[in-house]
C-alpha cells in the first residue's frame, strides 16, 4: 500500500496543524485519481498557504489571518476527504463505492424529480380504491403504487447516502423536500437517516447544517432522527463542526434551549444504555444462575472474613440509588433497565434479519408501515382485525421499527390458515370493549413521546450496525464511548448545570465509574464547596481501585464535612487497602465513638489490630462480636487465628473444632485447623484437615501457594523449614 493511502495518517496531520506536511500527501493521494479538478483545488489551496507563510517570515500583520488559516483547515479536511473518496471508488469493492461507480454511469434522479414521485405516493394511494371497484383490481394497482414509492425511496437513500458533497443548488432542493407536506414523514425519517449515514463516510457541512433544518421539522418522527444524527456527527466530527461559522451560528442558539438541552440528554443516556444490550443476555447465562452456585472464597486468608467494602455501601443520604447486591436484585436491575428504556429485545429478533427485506440497507432505517409492500398482504385493512392482537403488538412502543418488520416477516412464513387461526385465537383472548377501542384510536392519532421514538431508532441503528450482512463496511458507532459531554460544538448544551448532575448520577448508579468520575469533576469546577460531590468521586476511584486518588477526594470532603460516618467508614477502607492499619484504625476509631454497638465495626477494628500485632486487644473486640452476633462464625474464625499465633493452641483447637462441624466449612478452616493440630503433635489429623483444604482448591498449586502464605507465621510457631516442607509432600 502507498504510504499515502491512510488517510487517517492525513488527517491526523491536519489536527496537528502541520498544514503544509497534509497538503504534501493529499496532493500524492489525488494524483492517483483522474480528476483534475481536485487536483486543481489542492494545488490552489498549497499556493495559498505558501504565501500566507511568505507574508509571515516577513513580518506582515493581517487581520483576517485567523479566519484565512480556520478556512484552509476546514478547505484542507475537505480535500482530503475527497481524494480518499476518489481514490477508493477506484479500489474498493465495499457497496459504498459500488453505488459510486454505478452513479457515475447511470445518474440517479434530482431531488425534485425524486420529490415528484414521492408526493404523489401519498395522492395515489388514498384515490386507487376510489377508481376501481373490483377488489383484485384496487390490490393490483395498490401492489404498483408501493412498489414504484419504494423504489424512488431506496433511490433517494442511496442517492443521499452516497453523495460526496451537495452543492448549494443540492442543499436547497433537498430542503424543499424536507418541507413539502405531500411528502410522508416515513420518507423524511429514511432520507434524514440518509444523510447522517453519509456523514459517517464523509462531513459535509451542508448535510450537517440539513439535520439542524431537519430537528426543527414539526413532527417528532422527524426531529428525533435529526438530533440523533446531529449527536452522531458531534462524536465523529465536532473539531471540523466548530470550523464553520453557519454551524456555529445555529449552535450558539440550540445551546441554549432547554427543549435541546433535554431532548441531547435523553439522547446521550439512550446511546449509554445500548452498553447494556450485550450484558442484558449475558447476565443471566454468565452472572444469575453461577451466583446460585458460587461458594465465594475468602479475602481475608488469616483471620477468615470478608474485610474489604460492602458491595452497596453508597451514601444512603445520596438521593436514587439503584440496589444491585444478590440475585434478586440483578433481575430486577434487568427489569429497571427495559424501563429507563435498555434493548432487551435484541437476542431475541438477532436470528430474524436473515428475510430478502434486510439485505437492502435503507430497509433498517425504514419506520414501521403497514403499507410497505413487503407486508401489506399481512397487516390487512380490516376495521375490526385492527384491534387483533396482532395490531396491538405492531402499535406498540416495546418493540422497535426493524423488530416489527421482522415480526410480521415471520408470521408470513407460516401458513395462511394457521397463522389467521392464531391472529384470531389472540383476538379472542385479547378482546376490547368499544371503549377500549375509542382510547387506542385515540391515541392512534396522537404520535408517541419523543422519547420512545428516539429510543426505538437508537435500537433500530444498533441492529443496523450489528446485523447488516455488510456491516463490516460502515463505521460501528457503538463501538466507541458516545460521550457527547467531549464534543466540543455541544458541549455547552451537555455541560449545563442541572442536566448535567442527572446525567452524572444516573452514569454513577450504573456503575461507569470512569465516566462519571470525568463528570463529577466538571460539576466540581463552579461547585467545589460541595462535599457530596467530592464524596462521590472519591467513590469513583475507590471503585477502580484508585485508593490514594479517593483518600484525596474523601479528606476534601470531611474538610467540608467534618466526621461524616460514611466519608469516616471509607477514609478507613481506604487506608486499610493500602495496608496502612494505624491509619485504618483511627478512623474506624471515630466511627466506634458514634456506633458502639456495631459488630461489622467491632470486627473491623479487630483485623487492624490483627494487622499491627495487637492481638490481646483485637481478640477483646473478637468475644464482643461473638457473644453478642446471632451468627458469631467470622469472630470464631478470628478468634481461633489470633489464639493459634500467639501460642493458645488448645484455644485455637476448640474453636476451629466448632467450624469444622459447620455445615459448610471454608478452605481456610481446613488449612488453619491443620497447622493447630500439627503443632499440637496430631500430624494424622492435621494431613486430613490440610487434604480437605487441597480437595477444595482449584489444584494442588493453588493449595501449595495458599499454604506458603502461612508461612512466616508457621515458622514463627516454631515450624522448621523441613517441616513445612515434608508435610507437603505427605499429601501426594
Amino acid at each position: 500500500m502507498n504510504m499515502y493511502d491512510n488517510i487517517e495518517d492525513i488527517i491526523e496531520l491536519i489536527e496537528a496543524h502541520r498544514l503544509k506536511e497534509a497538503l504534501v500527501q493529499i496532493n500524492a493521494l489525488a494524483s492517483q485519481s483522474s480528476d483534475w479538478q481536485l487536483r486543481n483545488e489542492i494545488e490552489a489551496l498549497q499556493t495559498s498557504y505558501d504565501l500566507m507563510l511568505q507574508y509571515t517570515l516577513k513580518g506582515m500583520k493581517d487581520p483576517n489571518q485567523k479566519k484565512m488559516y480556520n478556512t484552509m483547515i476546514r478547505t484542507a479536511y475537505e480535500l482530503a476527504d475527497r481524494a480518499n473518496i476518489r481514490y477508493k471508488s477506484t479500489r474498493s469493492f465495499a457497496m459504498y463505492y459500488d453505488l459510486l461507480r454505478t452513479h457515475i454511469q447511470a445518474p440517479p434522479h434530482s431531488f425534485p424529480e425524486l420529490q415528484m414521485q414521492l408526493e404523489a405516493y401519498t395522492e395515489d394511494i388514498a384515490t386507487a380504491p376510489l377508481l376501481y371497484a373490483d377488489k383484485n383490481r384496487q390490490e393490483q394497482e395498490l401492489t404498483g403504487i408501493r412498489d414504484r414509492h419504494e423504489k424512488a425511496l431506496n433511490e433517494l437513500f442511496e442517492k443521499v447516502w452516497t453523495a460526496v458533497n451537495w452543492n448549494e443548488t443540492e442543499a436547497t432542493e433537498a430542503r424543499t423536500l424536507l418541507n413539502s407536506v405531500l411528502v410522508s414523514v416515513n420518507d423524511l425519517c429514511v432520507m434524514v437517516s440518509a444523510v447522517t449515514m453519509s456523514l459517517l463516510k464523509i462531513f459535509d457541512i451542508r448535510k450537517y447544517l440539513f439535520l439542524l433544518d431537519a430537528y426543527r421539522h414539526t413532527d417528532p418522527m422527524v426531529n428525533q432522527r435529526a438530533i440523533v444524527g446531529i449527536a452522531i456527527a458531534a462524536l465523529y466530527h465536532d473539531w471540523r463542526i466548530i470550523l464553520y461559522p453557519e454551524a456555529q451560528a445555529q449552535l450558539s442558539l440550540l445551546n441554549d434551549d432547554p427543549a435541546f438541552i433535554e431532548n441531547l440528554h435523553t439522547i446521550q443516556i439512550q446511546l449509554l444504555l445500548s452498553r447494556e444490550t450485550q450484558k442484558i443476555d449475558k447476565k443471566m447465562r454468565e452472572e444469575i444462575i453461577p451466583e446460585m452456585m458460587k461458594n465465594p472464597g475468602l479475602k481475608n486468608p488469616k483471620i477468615g472474613f470478608d474485610d474489604t467494602e460492602d458491595p452497596e455501601d453508597r451514601n444512603p443520604e445520596w438521593e436514587n440509588w439503584i440496589d444491585q447486591s444478590g440475585i434478586t436484585d440483578k433481575l430486577r436491575e434487568i427489569g429497571e433497565l427495559q424501563m429507563a428504556g435498555a434493548d432487551v429485545y435484541m437476542s431475541t429478533f438477532a436470528q430474524l434479519k436473515q428475510y430478502p427485506f434486510f439485505r437492502r440497507m435503507s430497509h433498517w432505517f425504514y419506520p414501521f408501515d403497514r403499507q410497505d409492500p413487503a407486508i401489506a398482504s399481512l397487516t390487512g385493512s380490516n376495521s375490526e382485525q385492527s384491534f387483533s392482537m396482532l395490531n396491538l403488538l405492531l402499535n406498540s412502543d416495546t418493540f422497535c421499527n426493524s423488530d416489527k418488520y421482522s415480526f410480521c416477516f415471520t408470521l408470513m412464513q407460516m401458513p395462511e390458515r394457521q397463522r389467521m387461526l392464531m391472529v384470531g385465537q389472540l383476538g379472542e383472548q385479547n378482546a376490547l370493549s368499544q371503549e377500549q377501542k375509542d382510547q387506542l384510536q385515540e391515541m392512534a392519532k396522537s404520535r408517541a413521546p419523543k422519547e420512545q421514538i428516539s429510543r426505538q431508532y437508537i435500537h433500530d441503528l444498533y441492529r443496523f450496525f450489528k446485523l447488516w450482512m455488510r456491516r463490516s463496511e460502515e463505521i460501528d458507532i457503538f463501538e466507541d464511548d458516545c460521550e457527547l459531554w467531549m464534543c466540543q460544538d455541544i458541549s455547552k448544551a451537555m455541560l449545563h448545570p442541572e442536566e448535567l448532575k442527572k446525567l452524572a448520577d444516573y452514569i454513577f448508579q450504573n456503575n461507569y465509574m470512569g465516566e462519571a468520575y470525568d463528570l463529577f469533576n466538571k460539576l466540581l469546577e463552579n461547585n467545589k464547596s460541595n462535599p457530596e460531590l467530592w464524596q462521590k468521586i472519591g467513590y469513583t476511584q475507590q471503585k477502580m481501585k484508585n485508593y490514594d486518588r479517593a483518600l484525596e477526594f474523601y479528606k476534601q470532603a470531611d474538610l467540608l464535612a467534618p466526621d461524616t460516618l460514611w466519608t469516616n467508614r471509607h477514609l478507613a477502607l481506604c487506608y486499610h487497602k493500602l495496608n496502612m492499619p494505624e491509619q485504618a484504625l483511627e478512623y474506624y476509631k471515630k466511627i466506634e465513638a458514634a456506633q458502639p454497638d456495631n459488630l461489622t465495626l467491632s470486627l473491623q477494628i479487630g483485623q487492624c489490630l490483627v494487622a499491627l500485632k495487637r492481638y490481646d486487644e483485637a481478640l477483646a473486640y473478637f468475644f464482643k462480636v461473638e457473644y453478642l452476633d446471632k451468627n458469631p462464625d467470622n469472630a470464631r474464625r478470628a478468634i481461633g487465628w489470633c489464639s493459634f499465633v500467639t501460642g493458645k493452641y488448645e484455644e485455637a483447637k476448640k474453636y476451629y473444632d466448632q467450624l469444622l462441624q459447620a455445615s459448610r466449612p471454608k478452605i481456610q478452616d481446613w488449612m488453619n485447623a491443620g497447622h493447630v493440630y500439627q503443632k499440637l503433635g496430631n500430624t494424622e489429623r492435621a494431613v486430613e484437615y490440610y487434604s480437605k483444604a487441597q480437595d477444595m482448591c482449584e489444584s494442588r498449586d493453588k493449595f501449595i501457594a495458599l499454604y506458603l502464605e502461612d508461612k512466616s507465621y508457621l515458622l514463627e510457631q516454631g515450624f522448621t523449614e523441613e517441616d513445612i516442607y515434608i508435610l507437603l509432600d505427605e499429601l501426594l
